[in-house]
């Protein structure tokens, strides 16, 4: 016959049976823990994949040709936009805003007869477009115009630039206004020989925002207070009226050499 556990031992045996109990339950727990956690980290790690992965293919599909102040192609020296043979004996130098009412009473005095110069090989033109009065309207516009010939120069050339170049100031807009809208700037970027395809985006996008920020900068290093500012063999020009100055740019190319 069995002998009797006393009362003592079968507490024991109690006590030690729930210590085992709870220590199989807290494992348990443990367990359940980490495998949770486990759950939770590779969950993250697909979420994380999958934004990435977005990021990259929106980067990857984004024109960011300007994104860090890299020129259009077609520049001269990285800051102007060209009109004329680089093999022309004269060099013009024009810095420009296309919203300063002066810049396009130069530019309304003087393109017929500076054409003919450029086309004859006389002359190369070279333009500096700035910002200087971006508060001179309600949009920027002097960034947005300058943004949008590089982007043109950048896509189709510098004879579709400078026929843009032209376009704007022949439409300029009054200084404190909105300026021409993005759409208008693309319908006188595809006037002027860009698709419409190839502009659109970097236009409405600023792709060369920080370009247009550089040439802006590099003018006023070199002393540029005010357009337009006109400069030939490393000499600017000193006028008092329009007419004088497109007499003294006249002069310079008759002359033959800068």
């Amino acid at each position: 016959m069995a002998k009797k556990k006393s009362t003592a031992t079968r507490r024991a045996e109690s006590q030690a049976a729930s210590a085992r109990a709870a220590a199989i339950r807290k494992e348990q727990e443990r367990k359940e823990r980490r495998r949770q956690t486990l759950v939770v980290t590779a969950v993250g790690v697909v979420v994380l994949a999958i934004i990435v992965l977005v990021v990259t293919r929106l980067s990857s599909s984004k024109d960011t040709t300007g994104a860090t102040g890299a020129a259009p192609k077609g520049v001269v020296a990285g800051y102007a936009v060209p009109s004329g043979p680089s093999s022309a004996p004269v060099k013009v130098t024009v810095y420009e805003d296309f919203i300063c009412p002066y810049c396009g009473q130069f530019e309304a005095a003087s393109r017929t007869a500076f054409q003919k110069d450029i086309d004859a090989g006389k002359v190369q033109f070279q333009y500096h477009v700035l910002n200087f009065l971006d508060g001179n309207s309600t949009t920027r516009y002097s960034t947005r115009s300058a943004n949008a010939l590089a982007v043109v120069l950048n896509s189709a050339g510098p004879t579709a630039a400078k026929r843009f170049h032209d376009l704007l100031f022949e439409n300029q807009p009054q200084e404190r206004t909105a300026g021409l809208t993005d759409s208008q700037l693309v319908d006188f970027a595809v006037q002027a020989g860009a698709k419409k395809s190839a502009v659109q985006s970097g236009i409405g996008d600023l792709t060369f925002e920080p370009w247009v920020k550089k040439v802006t900068d590099k003018a006023s290093k070199d002393g540029v207070t005010g357009t337009p500012t006109v400069s030939i063999g490393g000499k600017t020009l000193k006028y008092s009226t329009t007419e004088e100055l497109v007499t003294k740019v006249e002069q310079a190319i008759a002359k033959g050499r800068s």
